[in-house]
């Protein structure tokens, strides 16, 4: 097994960050914007709470 075929090379995970930094900031920039989407995504989300009624995440 040759380790440099699975290993991803440095530019490699460079695009990659680059790639999901770029799709964080479109989504914060949408979000931002359309107040609609941002309420959508709120109700799409899970809530934890503990047995005291406080919420975890």
């Amino acid at each position: 097994m040759n380790l440099s075929k699975i290993i991803p090379t440095p530019p490699e995970v460079a695009r990659e960050a680059i790639i999901v930094l770029g799709g964080i900031l479109i989504a914060a920039y949408v979000l931002s914007r359309f107040p609609k989407v941002r309420d959508w995504v709120a109700a799409q989300s899970i809530t934890v709470k503990d047995t005291s009624g406080r919420q975890l995440y």
